[in-house]
């Protein structure tokens, strides 16, 4: 496939396993949504990072009453053909940095690592826990930037999130918001977290763990975009402890509850005002030129 020019496009949505099995956004009803451009391929310097698609919002449901266009990639990038591809992290973000893109919402699910999470419960992450500090880094060197971890995650869209997903989510399954500062936990995937690993992120205070968004995170900070996420819980704690004949996801909410978390994705990013009202981008500083030419 013939690589296209990166557009220009401020705003972002990241395609997940919470909308694996949907034609995003086509199998959405959200009015006023459409699609500009579908099947594209950008090439980085890490090889072609595929399956993107320009998302059109209507201004009669924007913030500012003017259209606005995002970026779109299927799961999170990391889907290569049949193989999977875990530097497509690094490939989608410098697309983002190209694109100037500096709003992005994260669609996933997870599994919950505290007893009080249950299957269907939306978690919206305050913080993240990533031990590796996500090996495939977008920093021009390590002299010139310094990428702040705290705020990682951006209180603005987080809070929106949490607003669209009050009115959206079903009755019975919780909506976790900023102030219950849930950790979200990265490993790598594509295996499930073991019984052992459940204990140890937990005793390090991890709430819930996917396999996406703490690189995805780290990436956002590095190109100085804020980031959310729209996640659900698929599997609860006590499935990692299941004996090993039971699947740990179990039956999974993910047919019913897919198509509201990419409503709400959607509905975020309609939502969002065309000025960021956080620090987010900030939180990224150079470092005095002296570290780079002094040697």
């Amino acid at each position: 496939m013939t690589p296209h020019d990166i557009p220009a496009k401020p705003y972002s949505i990241i395609g997940g396993s919470a909308n694996w099995g949907l034609r995003f956004p086509e199998d959405i009803d959200q009015p006023g949504v459409s699609v500009t451009a579908s099947d594209l391929t950008f090439d980085t310097p890490f090889g072609p990072s595929r399956d993107w698609k320009i998302i059109r919002f209507d201004g009669s449901i924007t913030a500012d009453g003017q259209p606005r266009e995002a970026l779109y990639v299927f799961s999170h990038g990391t889907t290569s053909g049949d193989e999977i591809d875990h530097e497509g992290h690094r490939k989608v973000f410098w697309v983002l940095r190209e694109a100037g893109t500096k709003r992005v919402v994260a669609l996933s699910t997870s599994g919950s690592l505290n007893r009080a999470i249950r299957a269907g419960d939306l978690v919206i992450a305050s913080d993240i826990l990533e031990l590796t500090q996500t090996p495939y880094s977008l920093l021009p060197g390590r002299l010139r930037y310094d990428a702040s971890g705290k705020q990682l995650i951006c209180p603005e869209t987080s809070d929106l999130v949490e607003r669209i997903a009050q009115d959206l989510w079903p009755v019975g399954n919780r909506v976790y918001g900023r102030d219950a500062q849930l950790v979200c936990a990265h490993a790598w995937g594509p295996r499930l977290t073991s019984p052992a690993e459940v204990m140890a992120y937990r005793s390090m205070g991890a709430d819930f763990i996917n396999h996406s968004f703490a690189p995805e995170v780290t990436l956002a900070r590095e190109i100085g975009a804020c980031i959310t996420n729209v996640s659900f819980i698929t599997a609860p704690f006590s499935a990692y402890f299941a004996p090993p004949e039971v699947t740990i996801l179990g039956a999974s909410p993910a047919q019913a509850l897919g198509p509201l978390a990419s409503q709400i994705a959607l509905r975020t990013m309609a939502a969002l005002p065309a000025e960021p009202g956080c620090i987010c981008a900030g939180l990224l500083s150079p470092q005095d030129p002296a570290h780079q030419s002094h040697r």
